[in-house]
């Protein structure tokens, strides 16, 4: 099934790069009306080209600009700004433009449509996105996030910066799953292990960590060295050992929706009968927004697809018993918007590494991600798991 899709997806990756190398003849021909159509879909967003105000574009290449948006769409706007084809007033105005207009669905890249329909997350897709992103650099990271490398949504309920903030997130986790001393956990997706120490060290717990990620099991690995962590490089579905209690914080937005129900069933083999899952993702409750976005798809996560409420529920049903839902994805925006400080202060140490087509690229990124946040189009969900509910009761904390 496998090889089936991947020369169903090839073929339809070389079937639109055909389509595109094909229209930059025939537009150049019509060009009048194409500039006239661009202009027209760009008005019903709020967004003109004449550059005036934070929803204004400056086109420095005319027929390359509309070209690549007539056939690009949203991703041909992004793209034409990487490549200065164009230059975006304020890219975050624009997207939270675009998330509160009815329209955004149209000039939304036909492939994310398309794309949606697939399981990109099989065992031979599910190692890309750790090489082409999370292996971009250790010291790309290092620069943005704390000094702790998380690289997930922190809890600013009680914090005022950052590094205090993502302490509370761990500290959340940790009391959601109601460690003790002994236990045994598994957590899905390691990172740079900073939550595994602190659970280990300030929990007494023992952890199995597991990632698709190679380049940064070096760092975990120092960072918990004398503890009882141990990391290793393998798929959740290679999983079959018991643990006490499950952490699953920012990697569901990896599984994809073909894939939900065997990643809970594999979790729920993986737990003790009396055990907690605690699953901490992105997530999305209205059906209009796709979970699937071609440009994040080619630039930042490859096969990403943030998960949809009602397909979560599903692929949990007769699994788990949910035990309790809170939703902080207003503090996803407040965690972007430091990581984007501290990318825009630095961004002359990586320059020389990375390329302005880089800066542009990622000044896109965490824009676009603080207006899903800001405008609450995205989620940030803990979602807390047993096997067969709490007897008496499961008694939450914030």
């Amino acid at each position: 099934m496998d090889i089936v899709q991947e020369i169903t997806c090839w073929s339809i990756f070389k079937g639109f790069d055909l389509y595109e190398f094909m229209a930059r003849f025939v537009i150049r021909i019509i060009f009048p009306m194409v500039k006239w159509y661009v202009d027209r879909e760009l008005g019903k967003l709020g967004h003109n080209t004449e550059g005036k105000g934070p929803l204004g574009i400056r086109v420095h290449d005319e027929k390359e600009f509309y070209l690549r948006l007539f056939v690009g769409r949203h991703t041909g706007l992004f793209e034409a700004h990487m490549d200065k084809v164009c230059t975006i007033n304020d890219v975050k105005a624009m997207a939270i433009s675009g998330l509160q207009s009815t329209k955004t669905l149209a000039f939304m890249h036909p492939l994310s449509t398309i794309l949606d329909r697939f399981n990109l997350q099989s065992r031979s897709k599910a190692w890309q996105v750790g090489a082409e992103h999370y292996d971009l650099g250790n010291d790309l990271f290092e620069t943005i996030l704390c000094k702790n490398l998380l690289y997930t949504c922190a809890y600013w309920r009680n914090s005022s910066d950052l590094e205090s903030a993502q302490i509370a997130k761990m500290d959340l986790v940790a009391r959601k799953l109601k460690l003790k001393p002994g236990m045994k956990v598994l957590d899905i997706g390691f990172g740079y292990g900073a939550l595994d120490y602190h659970l280990a060290k300030h929990y007494g717990v023992s952890v199995v960590a597991i990632s698709i990620s190679k380049g940064q099991i070096q760092h975990a690995t120092k960072l918990c060295d004398g503890l009882p962590v141990e990391f290793r490089i393998c798929d959740y579905r290679d999983l079959n050992e018991k643990f006490d209690r499950i952490a699953v914080i920012g990697m569901m937005e990896h599984v994809g929706h073909k894939n939900y129900r065997e990643f809970f069933k594999v979790c729920n083999r993986c737990l003790t009968d009396d055990g907690f899952m605690l699953l901490h993702t992105i997530g999305n409750n209205d059906r209009n927004i796709l979970g699937f976005d071609y440009w994040c798809h080619k630039y930042i996560f490859p096969n990403g697809c943030i998960p949809y409420y009602l397909q979560v529920c599903k692929a949990i049903e007769d699994v788990f018993l949910i035990e309790d839902w809170q939703n902080f994805g207003y503090d996803y925006y407040k965690t972007l918007a430091a990581w984007e400080v501290k990318f825009e202060e630095n961004w002359d140490k990586l320059a020389p590494k990375y390329g302005e087509r880089f800066h542009r690229m990622w000044h896109i990124y965490l824009n676009c991600a603080q207006a899903f946040f800001q405008t609450r189009s995205y989620q940030l969900w803990q979602i807390v798991l047993s096997k067969r509910g709490v007897e008496g009761g499961y008694e939450s904390v914030r």
